[in-house]
């Protein structure tokens, strides 16, 4: 099996492993980058690049809702949800050729394609490639969505920040668990584009790691646009009720979506 040397390999092509790779390059030395799928990682394919894309158009539908209080005429908006989502991948996939293979390649910057694992401290091995040994070995594989461990979850297939691209259907409701930023930022998305959205915080806080008076104003703005959010709502069961997904809390309520 051939052994391939390199001053620096960074393991992951998302942000932390295209900078790593691309400033090794830059500064003179030998580097290679690893990836299993498509260069660009969380941002690129599912975190601000298509939400972003997404919160536009749904801002844009809020501000034909609230045209009125420009001393405009208000109205209800017309869209296809099928629409908005093609628009975010469009989107998606103009930014993508920023992080294109050959763009890397031309700074001078190995890209391999492929699982990689440790066959030494040194060294690893990526399938379809070989060995790929080198004196340093960043490690940038990101992380993957955490599914808790609530009973009966894993059966009615919850969506994650992750697959909830992949949809093409507007859902008519809509149950997040965890009201920090990126689960309320779903909330007011889809709230925006028509859905009945109910946000469940164990805690006691929306945005726990906020000042409570920003928690405050916040959770009055997001309650005045239609969002349910329950606090203290500490899920303890998820199972499938006519077709609807039931979640059971501690202290006896049941909400569906």
């Amino acid at each position: 099996m051939k052994t391939l040397d390199y001053d620096l390999v960074a393991v992951g092509g998302g942000t932390a492993g295209l900078v790593s790779a691309a400033g090794a390059a830059y500064l003179g030395a030998k580097p290679a980058l690893i990836e299993r799928h498509a260069l660009g990682g969380d941002c690129l394919w599912t975190g601000c690049v298509p939400s972003k894309a997404l919160i536009a158009s749904a801002r844009l539908a809020q501000a034909m809702r609230d045209a009125e209080r420009l001393g405009l005429h208000g109205q209800a908006p017309a869209f296809a949800f099928e629409t908005v989502m093609e628009r975010m991948r469009s989107a998606r996939a103009r930014v993508a050729h920023h992080d294109d293979p050959e763009r890397f390649r031309a700074m001078g910057v190995d890209v391999h394609f492929g699982s990689a694992h440790f066959v030494g401290p040194d060294t690893v091995e990526v399938e379809g490639v070989g060995r790929i040994r080198s004196r340093r070995i960043v490690l940038a594989t990101g992380a993957r969505p955490v599914v808790p461990p609530i009973p009966g979850l894993d059966t009615v297939d919850p969506l994650t920040h992750e697959s909830v691209f992949d949809l093409d259907v507007l859902p008519g409701r809509l149950l997040i668990l965890g009201a920090g930023p990126i689960g309320l930022e779903f909330a007011q998305v889809f709230r925006r584009l028509g859905s009945q959205v109910t946000v469940l915080e164990m805690a006691e806080q929306i945005l726990p790691r906020e000042d409570a008076d920003v928690a405050t104003a916040v959770l009055d703005a997001l309650r005045a646009e239609g969002i349910e959010l329950e606090l203290g709502a500490q899920v303890t069961a998820a199972a499938t009720r006519d077709g609807a997904v039931a979640l059971s809390t501690h202290d006896g309520r049941t909400f569906e979506g």
